[in-house]
C-alpha cells in the first residue's frame, strides 16, 4: 500500500481538528459572515410576506392602524371575498358577482383569479409550442437567413411591449368589427357525438389486437367523451327537471377584440417568444446531433426527431420556460388594464385595484387576503415542478 494512502486519513483528522479549534474571530471571518448575509437576505425576503399574512387576518381594515402583530385576528377578510359566489353548472363551476360588505363594495375576486389562471395557462402553452418549434428550427435546421432571424428576434425583444399600446388598441378595435360575436352551439352537439365516437373507439380497441399504448389512448378518448356527456346531463338536471329543456352553449370560435380574453391572449403571444426561443435554442444546442443522425438513418422525419427525441430530452427547460412565462403573464397589469373593460373579464392584478381605488375607503385587509389567495396558483406550480427547475436552468447554461 502506498504511503500517500496511509497519510490520507491522518490529513483528514488534522483538518477536522483544525476546524474544531477555529477561533470565533476566524470563524466569522471565513464562514460566519456568509451565514449572517444569508439570514439577512432571508429576513429581507420574508418580511413583506409576513406583513401581508398579518394584515390579511387583522380585524383593522385600514393601512395606517395596521400592526405587524395585530391586536385581534379574524378570517372575515377571506370569507368576504367569497360572499357573492354561488355554485354553477357551467365552466368554471361557480359564478361570482359584485356584493356589498357593510358599506364596501367587494369585487368578484374568485372570478378574477380564474380569469388570470385561464389566460396565463392558454397563452403560456401556445407560447411554449411556438417557441419550441422556432428553437428547433434555429438549432437543427440550416436555412438562409437563420442568423439574421436570430439577431432580429433579439433586437425586437429590446423594445418594451407597452410602446405598441396604441397600435394594439387600434388593431383589436378593428378586429372587433369583424369578430364581434362568438360562434356557439348547444352542448349536446358536442357531447353526444363525442361520447358515441369514444364508445365506438373503445369497443374496437377491446375487440382488436391493438397495442397497449393504442388501447390506452382509446380508453382515454372514451373516458373524455363520457365525462363531457355526464357533465351535460348534470348541468341539464341542475337547471331543469327534464334534461333536454335547458340549452347550454359551447363556444366554437370566440369573439376577438377589445374587452375579450382572446384578444388579450393574442397580444400576449408576441410578448416573450423571442427570449424563450433563445433559451430553448441554447438547451437544444447541447443535445448531441448524433441522435438526430441515427434517427434519420432509421427513416425518421424532422417531426419524428423533434417530437420523439428533442422534446423528451428538453423537458426540463420546457418546464422552466412554461413556469417563467406563466408567472409573467399571471402578474401582467398594463396591457390587461388597457385592453379589458368589463369587470367580469378583469384579471386578478386589475381587479385588486378595485379594493383600493378610493384613498379614503380602501380595504387593505381584503386586499392582503386577496393577494394571499392570488399567490396560491404560483406556489402550487413551483412546489409541483421544483425538482425540474434546477435541472432545466443548469442545462440551459451549459448550452
Amino acid at each position: 500500500m502506498a504511503a500517500s494512502d496511509l497519510s490520507a486519513p491522518t490529513e483528514i483528522t488534522r483538518t477536522v481538528k483544525t476546524r474544531r479549534r477555529m477561533s470565533p474571530r476566524r470563524y466569522f471571518r471565513e464562514i460566519g459572515w456568509r451565514h449572517v448575509v444569508a439570514v439577512l437576505a432571508l429576513l429581507f425576503a420574508l418580511y413583506p410576506i409576513a406583513w401581508i399574512l398579518s394584515s390579511s387576518i387583522n380585524s383593522v381594515n385600514t393601512l395606517t392602524a395596521t400592526k405587524f402583530i395585530p391586536d385581534s385576528t379574524t378570517f372575515g377578510n377571506y370569507t368576504a371575498l367569497f360572499g357573492g359566489c354561488r355554485w354553477d353548472a357551467g365552466f368554471p363551476p361557480f359564478a361570482c358577482e359584485l356584493h356589498t360588505v357593510g358599506q364596501q363594495v367587494v369585487p368578484p375576486i374568485p372570478t378574477f383569479l380564474w380569469n388570470s389562471v385561464k389566460i396565463a395557462i392558454v397563452a403560456s402553452t401556445i407560447q411554449l409550442a411556438l417557441s419550441a418549434l422556432a428553437a428547433y428550427s434555429f438549432a437543427r435546421l440550416r436555412w438562409r437567413g437563420r442568423r439574421v432571424g436570430l439577431v432580429a428576434i433579439l433586437l425586437i425583444q429590446m423594445f418594451p411591449q407597452f410602446l405598441a399600446f396604441v397600435a394594439l388598441f387600434l388593431l383589436l378595435d378593428t378586429m372587433q368589427e369583424t369578430f364581434a360575436s362568438a360562434i356557439q352551439v348547444s352542448l349536446w352537439v358536442i357531447a353526444v357525438p363525442l361520447a358515441l365516437v369514444g364508445a365506438a373507439v373503445a369497443f374496437m380497441a377491446h375487440r382488436s389486437d391493438w397495442g397497449a399504448s393504442a388501447k390506452r389512448n382509446a380508453y382515454i378518448t372514451a373516458g373524455v367523451g363520457g365525462l363531457v356527456l355526464a357533465w351535460a346531463l348534470i348541468g341539464q338536471f341542475v337547471d331543469t327537471w327534464w334534461p333536454f329543456l335547458a340549452d347550454y352553449k359551447v363556444t366554437l370560435f370566440p369573439s376577438i377584440g377589445l374587452g375579450s380574453h382572446t384578444g388579450l391572449v393574442l397580444v400576449y403571444l408576441g410578448g416573450s417568444i423571442g427570449v424563450n426561443t433563445w433559451l430553448l435554442k441554447g438547451f437544444m444546442d447541447s443535445i448531441p446531433t448524433s441522435l438526430d443522425e441515427a434517427a434519420k438513418v432509421d427513416g425518421a422525419t424532422e417531426w419524428d426527431v423533434f417530437s420523439k427525441i428533442i422534446l423528451p430530452l428538453a423537458r426540463p427547460i420546457l418546464i422552466v420556460v412554461f413556469i417563467l412565462t406563466f408567472v409573467g403573464l399571471y402578474n401582467e397589469l398594463l396591457l390587461a388594464t388597457v385592453l379589458i373593460r368589463d369587470v367580469q373579464q378583469f384579471t386578478l392584478p386589475v381587479g385588486l385595484q378595485l379594493l383600493v381605488e378610493n384613498d379614503y375607503s380602501g380595504t387593505w385587509g381584503m386586499l392582503s387576503a386577496a393577494a394571499v389567495i392570488g399567490t396560491t396558483p404560483i406556489l402550487i406550480l413551483y412546489w409541483s415542478l421544483q425538482d425540474r427547475i434546477v435541472g432545466g436552468l443548469t442545462g440551459a447554461v451549459k448550452g
